[in-house]
């Protein structure tokens, strides 16, 4: 949705792919990326019908007048919108954007206008940060809005919230990768690239949107630039898997947007509790990577615990709620004949044996 969706009502009738071309986003690509997300069941279309005769129909003035009023008590939303007028265009922009959400998403016009967001957003000059803010706004404000009659039938309710983080994520993910690429374009034309700039970039590249973490990709590049360096200067290397006890279980009672939050406040938790030039990155859903250079395993232990003491140091606040949280760790050290994938296993099997021994404590790998 953001702050500028672009000229929706024009898109749909184009024949122009420029975006969905240079992206390779074919018959073919759009399937990985719908399969990606959980999008190629067949009842997701029924579920995108449902979602606007229940949701967004009825309520589409009032949903755009509360991400109106979000919106505008931003810092940078009179830079970027300007007068009234403007504000009016926005409006109508956001509406039709809403009414086209999840309306024929399997062909190429949906992801040539969630493409078209991106570059318009890198061309006014949004930030990726107001963005992505603004898009959870949004995802809160289509979940506030699901009716009665759903909320009261629980497998229902929570398909219907799966669906809007999944249809809200293909829409970020669009747009986002959108902004990068037309950001790079941009400098690559430049003749004076600032290192600020690359800076930002890479960290889009890098960083998982929610918690800020490293992302999964990255943590295999950093954990396989790690590996490399420890073999050839005959030094300690350590990682350390975690995952968060019971976290289907905080979504399922207290909903995703504490699930999220909650995600949010144990990245924090976690850069405050290891030490400065360790790597701590998002490795699956509630799953995360720590590595750990030049370190012993009985070091990587001390880590570990004092990671799992202030994860669990305080309950969590999230929607006016207290949730109880606490952290499973497995440690591993690399051996010289480890790749990236059979350390990770191996920490994989120390965090089993900590879920094994009843959640909230470290465990080591076995030594063979």
């Amino acid at each position: 949705m953001g702050l500028h969706a672009g000229p929706i009502s024009k898109a749909w009738s184009a024949v122009n792919f420029e975006l969905c071309d240079k992206r390779g986003f074919d018959a073919d690509e759009i399937g990985r990326r719908l399969s990606l997300l959980g999008l190629d069941a067949p009842e997701s279309a029924a579920h995108g019908v449902e979602l606007q005769n229940t949701v967004i129909r009825p309520n589409v003035d009032a949903i755009v007048d509360s991400f109106s009023d979000s919106l505008s008590r931003l810092d940078d939303f009179d830079n970027i919108v300007g007068d009234q007028s403007n504000i009016t265009r926005l409006k109508e922009t956001q509406r039709r954007y809403l009414l086209s959400l999840a309306v024929d998403f399997d062909k190429r016009q949906y992801f040539e206008e969630r493409l078209r967001i991106g570059s318009v957003h890198q061309r006014i000059g949004v930030r990726q940060s107001l963005y992505q803010c603004s898009m959870q706004v949004l995802q809160y404000l289509l979940i506030q809005h699901i009716p009665q009659q759903v909320r009261r039938d629980h497998f229902a309710f929570e398909e219907m919230i799966q669906f809007i983080l999944k249809f809200t994520a293909l829409d970020m993910s669009l747009a986002v990768e959108s902004y990068c690429a037309s950001r790079v374009l941009d400098l690559e034309e430049s003749l004076h690239i600032a290192d600020g700039e690359r800076e930002s970039l890479h960290h889009l590249a890098v960083t998982d949107w929610l918690t800020n973490l490293h992302n999964h990709s990255y943590s295999r590049y950093l954990l396989g630039e790690a590996l490399d360096r420890a073999k050839a200067k005959n030094l300690a290397l350590c990682v350390i898997m975690a995952d968060l006890d019971h976290f289907k279980d905080i979504n399922d009672t207290h909903g995703h947007l504490a699930g999220d939050r909650v995600l949010q406040i144990v990245a924090a938790r976690m850069i405050s509790g290891a030490r400065n030039g360790d790597e701590i990155c998002r490795y699956g859903g509630e799953e995360f990577l720590f590595i750990l250079q030049n370190t012993e395993i009985e070091e990587g232990r001390e880590v570990a615990e004092r990671v799992r003491a202030r994860i669990g140091s305080n309950a969590v606040h999230a929607r006016n709620e207290e949730i109880r949280i606490s952290l499973s760790l497995g440690v591993a050290q690399a051996r010289e004949d480890d790749s990236v994938d059979t350390l990770i296993d191996r920490a994989d099997a120390a965090l089993y044996a900590a879920k094994l021994a009843g959640r909230d404590c470290v465990r080591l790998e076995e030594h063979q």
